[in-house]
C-alpha cells in the first residue's frame, strides 16, 4: 500500500515554511485591487509613468470575427528561436499554417543589430521562395517577445533584449523598419511587414479567430504577461484615429509590485530570490508566478530545509545548490507522480545526485512543489480577475500560453477556482490553451492592417468587419 503522508504531523518543519506561501483571501483581494489602481494609472497620461503596470499600446484596434481569409505571414522572434510561418485561412475553423524554425547563430545574435535583422530577412526570402509565393505581396506581421515601445502598429521602438541576444546596435531603433530595410535587399521577393505585436497579443487575436469572445491573452511560461481588450476612452495616451472603439492593452504586468504594492505577502525565500537574481527590485510579479521562478523557489527552500536537516539530511548539496538548477520540467515531473507515489521526484532528484531517498522525504519535496505552483496561481487569479472585472462583459475566453498551464497536473484547476472566487458573479470565463497562436495572431493582425490600409483591394483576401 502506498504512504501517504501528514504534513503538519509528518515534516512539521517543511510544513511551517510552507505555511509562509498560504496567501488569504483578504490578500488576494487587495493584489486584485492594487492590479487595478496600477492598471488605471498606466493607461492615464499624468500618472503613466509611475505605474508598475504600464499598460502599453499596442494599436490594434481589430478583432477577427472568423470569417476573414487568405494567405498571410508572420514572424515569430522569441528569446530561444525564431519561426517564419505562411498562414491561410480557408474557410471557419481551417486554418492552414507551414512553418520553418530558424535557429540564430550566438555570433550573430551577439553581433550589430542589422546582423539579426539580415538573417531574418534571408531565412525570410528563402521561405517565401520555398512556398512559391515571393511574388505576392504577402502582409507579413512579428510577434515579439522583447520589450518594445510602441507608437504606431507598425513602429516599435527596442527597449532590450534578454540575455539571449547581445546586439546592442538595435536598441533605441524601430524593429519594423530594420526588418523592412533587411528585406528591401532582396529585390526578387516582394512581403510587405504590416506591423509588431507582442506575444500575448498574437495569443489574443490567435484564438478569437476561432473564438469571436476571445478579449484576454495570458502568457505563463519563463516570463508573465497577459493582454486584454481595453474601451479606447480609457487609454489616455492614444492619439490616434478618432472613432475607433476598442484597443489590445500589452499589460506588462511582470513589474507589478516593483514598487512595494507585494511587499505585504513577500517572504524572506521570495526575496532571497530576487536579491540574488539578474534584475534584484524588478519584475516582482513575474517573480511570484514565472515558470523558471517557481523552480527556483523550490529550490532555494530545499536547499535551506536540508541544511537545517529537516529534508534529505545526510545527502550532497552540491547539485542541489546551483541556482535555476531545477527548472520547470523537474517541478511539474515531481507533483505528477499518483498520490502515495514518488517514482518521478526520486528520478528527479537522481539527477541532483541525490539518490535513494526515504519516501517521507519525497512527500515532503512534493508538498513544497505544490505549495510555491499553487501560490502562483492563485496571484495569477488575482490579476486575471482584475482585468475580467475591468471588462465588464457578460462572457470571455481567455487565450493561455504556457507549460505550466498545459502540463501541470493541478495548477489550472487552481486558477480556474482562484479567479472564480475573486471575480464579480456576473462575469462569465474560459480559459482556453492555444497552440501555435502567437504567430497565427501576428499574421491575423497584418491581414487586418493591409485591409484598413488598402480598402479597395479584394484580390488578396476578404475581411470581413
Amino acid at each position: 500500500m502506498a504512504n501517504t503522508f501528514d504534513p503538519e504531523q509528518d515534516f512539521p518543519e517543511v510544513y511551517k515554511v510552507c505555511k509562509l506561501f498560504h496567501p488569504s483571501i483578504d490578500d488576494l483581494e487587495k493584489i486584485r485591487n492594487y492590479m487595478d489602481r496600477e492598471i488605471t494609472m498606466g493607461l492615464s497620461r499624468d500618472h503613466h509613468d509611475r505605474s508598475t503596470v504600464p499598460c502599453h499600446l499596442s494599436y490594434v484596434q481589430d478583432l477577427p470575427t472568423g470569417r476573414e481569409r487568405g494567405q498571410f505571414l508572420a514572424l515569430e522572434m522569441m528569446p530561444t528561436n525564431c519561426r517564419i510561418m505562411l498562414v491561410r485561412f480557408s474557410s471557419e475553423n481551417d486554418i492552414y499554417t507551414s512553418s520553418k524554425c530558424v535557429i540564430m547563430p550566438h555570433t550573430v545574435a551577439a553581433g550589430r543589430g542589422t546582423e539579426i535583422f539580415n538573417f531574418l530577412a534571408t531565412g525570410i526570402a528563402n521561405f517565401v521562395k520555398e512556398k512559391k509565393v515571393e511574388k505576392e505581396n504577402l502582409p507579413l506581421g512579428i510577434a515579439f517577445a522583447f520589450t518594445l515601445k510602441k507608437h504606431a502598429l507598425d513602429m516599435g521602438i527596442l527597449v532590450s533584449w534578454t540575455k539571449e541576444f547581445g546586439a546592442q546596435g538595435a536598441i533605441g531603433k524601430d524593429v519594423v523598419q530594420l526588418l523592412r530595410d533587411a528585406l528591401a535587399k532582396f529585390s526578387d521577393i516582394s512581403v510587405e511587414v504590416m506591423g509588431i505585436i507582442n506575444v500575448g497579443a498574437g495569443s489574443l487575436l490567435g484564438l478569437c479567430w476561432a473564438q469571436p469572445d476571445t478579449r484576454m491573452g495570458l502568457i505563463m511560461g519563463s516570463i508573465a504577461n497577459s493582454c486584454y481588450v481595453e474601451r479606447v476612452e480609457k487609454c489616455e495616451m492614444y492619439e490616434g484615429e478618432e472613432g475607433r472603439r476598442l484597443m489590445i492593452i500589452n499589460s506588462d504586468w511582470a513589474h507589478f509590485g516593483d514598487t512595494g504594492q507585494l511587499d505585504f505577502i513577500r517572504n524572506e525565500f521570495d526575496r532571497q530570490l530576487d536579491t540574488e537574481s539578474i534584475n534584484p527590485g524588478t519584475r516582482i510579479y513575474e517573480k511570484f508566478s514565472g515558470a523558471l521562478c517557481m523552480g527556483e523557489l523550490v529550490r532555494i527552500i530545499v536547499l535551506r530545509l536540508m541544511k537545517s536537516g529537516a529534508i534529505f539530511a545526510e545527502d550532497r548539496r552540491d547539485y542541489i545548490g546551483i541556482q535555476w538548477k531545477l527548472d520547470m520540467v523537474s517541478l511539474i515531473e515531481i507533483v505528477s507522480d499518483p498520490p502515495g507515489v514518488y517514482t518521478k521526484a526520486q528520478e528527479v532528484m537522481d539527477k541532483f545526485r541525490i539518490r535513494h531517498c526515504k519516501e517521507k522525504d519525497l512527500a515532503a519535496l512534493k508538498y513544497i512543489c505544490d505549495t510555491v505552483t499553487n501560490r502562483a496561481a492563485m496571484l495569477v487569479a488575482s490579476g486575471v480577475s482584475c482585468l475580467i472585472n475591468r471588462m465588464h462583459l457578460p462572457q470571455i475566453s481567455i487565450a493561455v500560453d504556457g507549460g505550466i498551464y498545459r502540463l501541470h497536473p493541478t495548477y489550472a484547476t487552481v486558477l480556474n477556482k482562484y479567479t472564480r472566487m475573486l471575480t464579480d458573479p456576473k462575469y462569465k470565463f474560459e480559459f482556453v490553451i492555444t497552440q501555435d497562436s502567437c504567430g497565427v495572431g501576428a499574421a491575423i493582425m497584418a491581414g487586418m492592417a493591409h485591409a484598413n490600409k488598402y480598402k479597395t483591394d479584394a484580390k488578396l483576401f476578404t475581411m470581413d468587419y
